[in-house]
């Protein structure tokens, strides 16, 4: 079969490119495909991701629907996209690391990265039938507690590795935030002219708290421990994925990194939790957090140390929320949703008085 380039547009992804692509990874054997549909799926604002319906001769030969990714048409988006890393760091994670990990993620059929890192094609398994959870409605606290499982085995799966902590690509992520923090001051004066009529100024009042200690904060999430999810949210999440044989897959890993992982703990309770939600379950979601790093072979963290990371990395989704607004294209939807994030993180950290507990470090 003809070669064909590995990384086109979403409108030259028809039967013969994935004939010839589904052949090449080994999907397809003696079956071409005849007939392609495709529609949009996904909450993601980084990036464009489509359900791909196919057919076959001789029918049923392959997968019948995959989940194809591409750099977002939003050139705000996509600007941001190509700066951070972040698109290279996804089809890196799925070519090098995905494998090696315990966790439920979608198995990658076809990953590839174009030579100015920006474009992409990633077309993966998809597990659907899924049950979705809205992010803006949140998460039980039984829902949470399969994300942390999950979190548990990710971090302790990759806990203390010298050779991960050495992955050029895998630095970008602690790389991104130093810059983002670097900028937090003049962000968060620019802030009120542009979002003002979003946020609350009791809320920007709490994230400014951090450019009295920029310099900790940075010291604070910059060591490398874990791989760290980045993005580990309501909006990147399949519950009963694969018609229920999965009771918690994990999306969406643009922004994988190596450096804190209780990080995604306090990311995904503060965003994806309502407040009461959160307030009631959080001590015994990271007792279980915790139990699952021990069980998964980490002996060297105890059930306090990983209390007071939590609280102290309770700033991060906070700062994120202030910075993503601006970063990513802005819809109806994701306005709503950057309200309800900067509010329930900036609950988070009064309640844990994290800012107080960074400064005593």
């Amino acid at each position: 079969m003809t070669a064909v380039d590995p990384v086109v547009p979403l409108g030259a992804i028809d039967a013969d490119w994935l004939s010839a692509t589904l052949s090449a990874a080994g999907v397809l054997k003696d079956a071409t495909v005849v007939g392609v549909e495709h529609g949009p799926c996904g909450t993601g604002q980084l990036a464009d991701s489509y359900r791909f319906t196919l057919t076959y001769e001789p029918a049923g030969a392959g997968p019948e629907t995959l989940v194809g990714k591409f750099a977002s048409e939003d050139a705000t988006s996509r600007e941001f996209g190509k700066a951070s890393g972040y698109y290279r760091s996804e089809i890196r994670f799925y070519e090098e690391v995905a494998s090696t990990l315990s966790i439920a993620i979608p198995t990658p059929v076809h990953a590839a990265l174009a030579e100015n890192e920006t474009d992409f094609v990633l077309l993966m398994e998809d597990m659907s039938p899924a049950r979705i959870v809205d992010q803006l409605d949140g998460c039980s606290a039984d829902e949470a507690a399969a994300v942390i499982e999950q979190a548990a085995a990710l971090h302790a799966g990759s806990w203390r590795s010298a050779e991960l902590a050495k992955v050029d690509w895998l630095k970008g992520t602690v790389g991104s935030f130093t810059q983002v923090t670097d900028a937090f001051p003049q962000l968060i004066a620019s802030f009120p002219e542009t979002y003002g009529d979003l946020i609350p100024t009791g809320d920007l009042a709490e994230a400014a708290k951090l450019n009295d200690h920029l310099d900790a904060w940075k010291r604070a999430f910059s060591e490398p421990r874990c791989l760290w999810h980045s993005d580990l949210r309501g909006d990147n999440l399949l519950f009963d994925a694969d018609d229920g044989k999965i009771p918690v897959a994990l999306l969406d890993w643009q922004g994988v990194g190596y450096g804190q992982g209780t990080i995604d703990v306090a990311y995904f309770l503060g965003t994806s939790l309502t407040t009461e939600v959160r307030r009631a379950s959080e001590r015994d979601l990271l007792r279980l957090y915790h139990e699952a790093l021990v069980a998964n072979g980490v002996s060297d963290y105890s059930a306090e140390e990983a209390w007071d990371d939590y609280r102290v990395h309770a700033i991060h989704p906070l700062q994120t929320g202030v910075f993503g607004l601006g970063a990513v294209k802005r819809s109806e939807r994701g306005d709503r949703m950057w309200q309800n994030w900067i509010d329930r993180t900036a609950h988070q950290t009064r309640d844990l008085d994290s800012f107080a507990l960074l400064a005593a470090r």
